[in-house]
């Protein structure tokens, strides 16, 4: 079959004539092939105004989708909005519309003012927009930080206050004098007082390492920002310190592409104008759901383009290789892009608007419907070849190739139409269009494709049956016992590895692993202190909200559980107590220009001085570590001061940016000290609106927010974590419970759809054979291709998922498609003494088969983990298919005929 030759002299051991009797055709059947010959014939008749007025209608149909077919990317909308979970989500946008279809815009930096002046920096620019964003909100605003002192622990804030009291005289110090000259002076004195046993070296050594830190940082080009927040504390902040969210509410276009294009690319901008970067120490990224959508959208929008090109140049090139005449691959191709116009057309029409998985519908047409062409044509081509003449070879294959090509159609059909009264709207919505799609290339097939056969050359030599393979060919057929053998063993151990099949129920593992988004989201997923997959319930006033939390927070799968009322702090007469002690003795702020700005001289010469008391430190010290820090210290300020010596241009700028790197955070933490130790109680009445909005209802309600305890990105644990909370609040709702009733919804539909589609294909195919043998013909090596792939995601650990369902209508179809192509043509084969493998009929399953394969196979290599997967699928499942329908199918196909034969079943 593939490498075959081509002769126009035909082989004499086949008879002229390779047209089959009708022996088996039912009335039904024969029906049909009439039909479809007279209208092949009119078509042939008529082929130049044929032509002409399918292209006039294809351009317009091209153009009505080009202008109006849009793309959905709300994956809101992809399943059914009559879904509990679904009308629950609505309930709670409706009201709490500020905390549906966030950008969570993430903002790490090297110390926690850095993050906090960033934050404030990027919400005061993004409100410059309000045509692409209703509403941004800090959750850590100015009300959090002036309180922070409010909503430390007791015991923490009693530490936290000593520290101050200790480290009070150098910021009274700086606070009069916030230059590098000062914070040298400072540590100068810092250095006597431990020689003097007045202070201990601990107290000194970290602010030696900062200094040291900025020196190196700046003489190595590297950017360094002082944590006077982590001066102050004694410790160094982690991470969670250091980190601030900003929850942006844009304005989105559902009808673009990408939904979220221009407020996503505005929040970027904004970060690089404010200079957010490495380099000022800060690190901005984004995710939620309008960024997961946008991004996924992005990498969908080009590798379907490319998806799309690609598979149908290689579509081409294989028909070259399989049809091996110019004439026929054209008229292929002509026909498969004339159908997916008119599919377009219809998409449009009829819905309107594609959505993330039915924007596949091109690559699935092209996978598809050029089967149809292939079959026809190849048929066409072999009695050609064999000596019919043109009318004769095209009424011949409208008749018979006709007839499997249109129950081809139908049945493949039905594969995608069972899927749209099922509640996973996206992909039901792929089903009506593919579906639709697949009856139009039928259409296109029997109408375009032979016109355009009419009017090309009708000389065409036969193909030369491959020689190395009738070896291979042959083997089904001499030992059909043996084979079915195999066939079953194989089929019993798929079936042992059934139960290890699984559904991954996680949307991010079909995701770009390398999309910020996605890393972002599966981060904080796994740290679960601000984990994306909270809960929430709606309750009828505070009262009953903080009841239903004391409960929640009772159950091993919750973490926390909020209501607005702990949003105030607790103990607070005890903490304002220790707040006012503080406020004694913290220095107030200095006066703006108290103290003139030192000159570079005495920049010099204090560092230089400080030096030198270094020196001093490390001789007289008995302290190891005080001594080591020491010495270290000392090196970067003999290198800074050596590099003072050998460019003394430069000195001003260079002191400029060590000062900034170790003061320049300074006037605002003082400045932020004095305001936290001057606050008030705080109570329900005082906290910010913007929290307030987000937890209480203009009517009462209120809102519990439910954290897991385990990361959710497990399935157990978010399975544990849904199934726990809806124990004690079965109305609650958020993104946790979402991806767990998605899931649920698309195995649904999958058992649902699969379970009808295969009954319905069942009947049909009864109905128009009427033979119970000729069904399970088809229906057996589909049976076990299907084990056979569901076997091979165990052994090749590629799960199904949300992306990967659309690949089991199309599986379903190929295996139908190729059965029926088959088993048509072995009813006439055996007794015409014909080898089934050797036909046109089989070299049109292959290459139809590597076309599919051609279609798919390369979306095995996207980066687009549910693309990847679904390549990765339809490429096994096809070889796997091909497989049992052209090995294991002429097998069982002789058993049947020898049964026949010996009067064991009947014909």
């Amino acid at each position: 079959m593939l490498g075959a030759q081509y002769t126009s002299i035909p082989d004499p051991r086949e008879p002229v004539s390779v047209r089959p009797p009708d022996r088996v055709k039912g009335p039904l059947e024969s029906r049909i092939a009439a039909a479809l010959a007279w209208w092949v014939a009119q078509v042939s008749r008529r082929a130049v105004a044929v032509l002409v007025g399918a292209g006039a209608v294809t351009a317009v149909l091209s153009v009505y989708a080009a202008l109006n077919l849009g793309v959905n990317s709300d994956q809101n909308d992809m399943f059914s909005q009559d879904l509990p979970h679904r009308i629950l989500e609505l309930e709670f946008a409706e009201r709490f519309p500020l905390e549906d279809q966030n950008v969570v815009v993430l903002i790490d930096a090297a110390t926690a003012e850095r993050a906090s002046d960033a934050a404030i920096a990027l919400a005061e620019k993004l409100a410059e927009r309000p045509d692409l964003f209703e509403n941004i909100y800090l959750p850590r605003d100015a009300f959090f930080d002036e309180h922070g002192l409010l909503y430390m622990e007791t015991d923490d804030l009693e530490v936290f206050a000593d520290r101050l009291a200790r480290v009070q005289p150098y910021l009274a110090g700086l606070a009069e004098d916030g230059s590098l000259r000062g914070l040298a002076n400072m540590l100068e004195r810092g250095a006597a007082a431990v020689r003097d046993g007045e202070v201990e070296g601990i107290e000194l050594e970290p602010m030696l390492e900062r200094f040291a830190d900025a020196i190196d940082a700046r003489l190595a080009g590297r950017p360094y920002h002082l944590s006077w927040a982590e001066v102050v504390a004694g410790r160094e902040l982690g991470k969670d310190e250091r980190r601030r969210f900003l929850f942006v509410h844009p304005k989105l276009q559902h009808e673009q592409f990408v939904a979220g294009r221009a407020s996503m690319s505005a929040i970027r901008a904004a970060a690089e104008e404010l200079e957010l970067d490495a380099a000022s120490g800060v690190r901005v990224r984004i995710t939620g759901d309008i960024a997961l959508a946008y991004e996924e959208m992005q990498r969908v929008e080009v590798q379907s383009r490319i998806a799309g090109t690609v598979s149908f140049v290689i579509v081409t090139i294989l028909l070259m290789i399989g049809l091996r005449s110019l004439h026929l691959v054209i008229a292929t191709a002509v026909t498969l892009l004339t159908g997916l116009a008119w599919t377009a057309g219809f998409a449009t029409a009829a819905v309107g608007y594609l959505n993330i998985i039915s924007v596949a519908f091109t690559v699935l047409f092209i996978g598809l419907a050029v089967d149809f062409g292939i079959h026809f044509c190849l048929r066409y081509r072999e009695l050609i070849g064999s000596g019919e003449t043109f009318e004769a070879a095209l009424d011949d294959a409208a008749r018979t190739v006709g007839t499997s090509i249109l129950l081809c159609s139908v049945t493949t059909s039905i594969g995608f139409f069972a899927f749209v009264p099922t509640d996973f709207a996206g992909v039901a919505q792929l089903g009506l269009i593919a579906g639709v799609g697949i009856f139009l290339g039928f259409i296109a097939t029997m109408t375009i494709l032979p016109a355009i056969l009419t009017l090309g050359t009708r000389s065409i030599p036969a193909l030369r049956k491959p020689r190395a393979a009738r070896a291979l060919t042959k083997l089904p057929l001499r030992h059909p016992r043996s084979v079915s053998t195999a066939a079953l063993s194989l089929g019993i151990a798929a079936a042992m590895l059934l139960p290890e099949v699984h559904f991954d129920q996680n949307p991010l593992r079909a995701r770009d692993p390398g999309a910020e988004s996605v890393q972002v989201f599966e981060e904080l997923l796994r740290e679960g202190r601000a984990s994306p997959w909270d809960l929430s319930v709606i309750t009828e006033d505070l009262a009953a909200a903080e009841s239903l939390a004391e409960r929640l927070r009772e159950l091993d799968v919750v973490d926390t559980a909020m209501t607005l009322s702990d949003y105030v702090p607790p103990a607070q007469d005890e903490k304002l107590s220790i707040i006012e002690d503080v406020a004694l003795f913290l220095a107030p702020p200095a006066e703006s220009g108290k103290r003139r700005k030192p000159t570079v001289d005495e920049q010099v010469a204090a560092i230089r001085s400080f030096a030198k008391s270094l020196d001093g430190m490390i001789a007289d010290t008995d302290d190891a570590d005080l001594r080591e820090t020491a010495t270290r210290t000392r090196a970067a300020v003999g290198a800074l001061l050596d590099r003072i010596d050998a460019e003394p241009e430069d000195t001003a700028s260079l002191l400029d940016d060590v000062e900034t790197s170790l003061l320049g955070e300074l006037p605002e933490r003082l400045d932020l000290l004095q305001r936290a130790v001057n606050v008030a109680e705080v109570t329900l009445d005082r906290l910010p609106s913007g929290l307030v909005e987000r937890m209480l209802t203009a009517d009462g309600s209120a809102r519990v927010i439910i954290t897991p305890a385990e990361d959710v990105n497990d399935d157990d644990a978010l399975r544990a974590f849904v199934e726990g909370v809806r124990t004690v609040a079965p109305t609650a709702t958020g993104g946790a419970i979402g991806v767990y009733e998605h899931a649920r919804t698309a195995v649904r539909a999958f058992q649902q759809a699969l379970t009808s589609a295969v009954v319905v294909i069942v009947i049909l195919l009864l109905l128009i054979w009427r033979t119970l043998g000729d069904t399970a013909l088809v229906l057996t090596p589909l049976a076990l291709a299907s084990l056979l792939t569901a076997a091979a995601t165990v052994v090749l650990d590629i799960p199904f998922n949300f992306a990967d369902i659309i690949v089991l209508p199309l599986l379903l179809g190929i295996g139908v498609d190729s059965g029926i192509h088959l088993v048509h043509r072995a009813r006439n084969a055996h007794d015409r003494g014909e080898n089934l493998l050797e036909t046109s009929t089989a070299r049109g399953v292959l290459y139809s088969s590597l076309t599919t394969v051609a279609s798919f196979g390369s979306l095995g290599l996207a980066t687009h983990r549910g693309m990847a997967s679904m390549g990765q699928l339809l490429t096994v499942g096809v070889a796997l298919a091909v497989l049992c329908n052209l090995f294991f199918l002429p097998a069982f196909v002789t058993l049947a005929n020898r049964l026949r034969e010996r009067g064991t079943i009947r014909p």
